[in-house]
């Protein structure tokens, strides 16, 4: 006889989640192996275009998502009907996890990626029968909390070098929750889409990012990638320590 069907598969999967992001520090981060199994079970793959929609405010909240590769940008719809992008997304982490019975904002994609998507319902029933999976969410909460709290140190800077530095450490954190080195990045995101989260001008964000060339703090060898040069200046500027 060959292999059963189920071991194939088992060992198809066991191979895709283990290139996963969320299986390093996402939400199959630290489960054995059957929660794991079980999570994929449920889950699918989902391709999108970069500007498209995980989910919109008011949508449904049916499903909870793991950036698999990619970035995200989440928006909230003001008062006065402009949206104001609350944060950014990265490979591994949790989007659309929520309490209420709709999404609270959107998640665009500022660039083409993949999301793992699990559907609410099977992730909650998995949850209450598996204290790996429940504890996982728990401590995903928690990083989220922490996430916003320094968007609101980074909002807090009085200068926009201040906010800027602050961001790109933002960004060079996440890129070594995955195992790089955080030193080139990634920046899929448009000067606009950056000054809308630090609540600056894109003039003033391209001022920032030519002081930071020509200061030696940075530099952009192509459109969308930056190299760090000097981590304890931007770290100086980040926390108000620096004046360049």
């Amino acid at each position: 006889m060959g292999t059963p069907a189920p071991l194939a598969v088992r060992q198809s999967l066991a191979s895709l989640c283990g290139s996963c992001a969320g299986s390093s520090r996402g939400l199959c981060h630290g489960l054995d192996g059957a929660d794991q199994f079980a999570l994929s079970e449920a889950s699918s793959l989902v391709r999108l275009p970069a500007r498209g929609a995980v989910f919109r405010e008011g949508d449904r909240a049916n499903a909870v998502f793991t950036l698999v590769d990619g970035a995200a940008k989440l928006l909230r719809t003001l008062p006065d009907g402009r949206q104001q992008i609350i944060g950014f997304r990265f490979p591994g982490d949790l989007i659309g996890f929520t309490a209420r019975e709709r999404y609270p904002c959107d998640a665009e994609l500022v660039c083409d990626a993949t999301v793992c998507r699990v559907d609410r319902g099977k992730l909650e029933a998995m949850s209450r029968g598996c204290s790996g999976i429940s504890h996982r969410l728990l401590e995903l909460c928690a990083e989220d909390l922490a996430a916003a709290q320094e968007q609101l140190a980074a909002m807090a800077q009085r200068s926009s070098e201040g906010r800027v530095a602050a961001f790109l450490l933002m960004l060079r954190d996440a890129a070594r929750r995955n195992g790089a080195s955080g030193l080139d990045l990634g920046l899929p995101m448009t000067r606009a889409d950056i000054g809308d989260y630090l609540g600056l001008t894109i003039e003033s964000v391209s001022r920032v990012f030519a002081a930071f060339r020509r200061g030696g703090l940075l530099r952009e060898p192509s459109r969308g990638e930056v190299r760090l040069l000097d981590m304890p200046g931007l770290e100086a500027l980040a926390t108000g320590e620096g004046a360049h």
